[in-house]
Parts: structure tokens; sequence; C-alpha cells
């Protein structure tokens, strides 16, 4: 087994001393529970998991995308279809003539304020004005 020294803050010696006296309590002989092998699992587990994520970010599926290409595929899918219907609604909203004869609803004005929201709210997010 190789030997490397590995220097690491308080914080995380005194969560794995606390790991290996809970061991130790649970019964187990201070032999299977001490520092070098608690670090040595935990190191295994921590190489483990990067490698899995590395190997996550790597992966593609049939369509030649990344998992994360797919998840933003996704939510703009949704998103749009979200869209669509909300204009359908909107259409067969302002297509009912009570709703076309009160002077209180415009269907073109309500949409310019949308807009006008909408551009609030992706400008202070991105600023457009910048580039």
């Amino acid at each position: 087994m190789a030997r490397q020294n590995v220097y690491m803050s308080q914080k995380v010696y005194d969560a794995i001393r606390t790991i290996v006296d809970e061991r130790r309590a649970d019964g187990a002989s201070h032999a299977d529970a001490n520092m070098s092998s608690v670090c040595s699992e935990m190191l295994d587990i921590g190489v483990r998991v990067t490698m899995n994520l590395k190997k996550k970010a790597e992966e593609t599926d049939d369509d030649g995308m990344t998992w994360e290409e797919l998840y933003k595929k996704q939510i703009l899918e949704d998103s749009t279809k979200t869209r669509q219907c909300i204009q359908m609604i909107f259409q067969m909203l302002f297509n009912i003539n009570e709703i076309k004869e009160d002077s209180r609803y415009d269907f073109r004005e309500g949409i310019s304020e949308m807009k006008k929201e909408t551009e609030k709210l992706i400008e202070q997010f991105f600023d457009i004005n910048d580039k």
C-alpha cells in the first residue's frame, strides 16, 4: 500500500476523529477503526465520486448530447410548450365577445406589457447594455 502524508484542516481532522471514535464505540477494534483506515476509506470514496462525475460529464446519449445538454434541451422544450399553451389560452380568451367589448382588457396592450416586464427581468440577470 502506498504511503502519503496529507495536510487537512482542523475541522476535517475533528470530523474524521469523530468517525473513528464512533466506530470504536460501536465495537470496532483499534486495527479496524483508526485515522489511517478512515482517511483511506474517505479518499477512496472521493476518488470514485470524482471519477464518476467526470465520466458522467463526458457521457453522451444516442444523439451525442451530454446529460447537461439534454437537461437544457428539456428545459427549453418545456418552456416553449408552456409559452405556446399560454398563447393559445390568450387567443381563446380574447376571442370571447364579452371580453372584446370590455375596454379594460386590450390583448395587444397586455402583450406589450408582458414584453416590457420580461425585458426588465432579463436585464436584471443579463446586463445587455454592457455589450
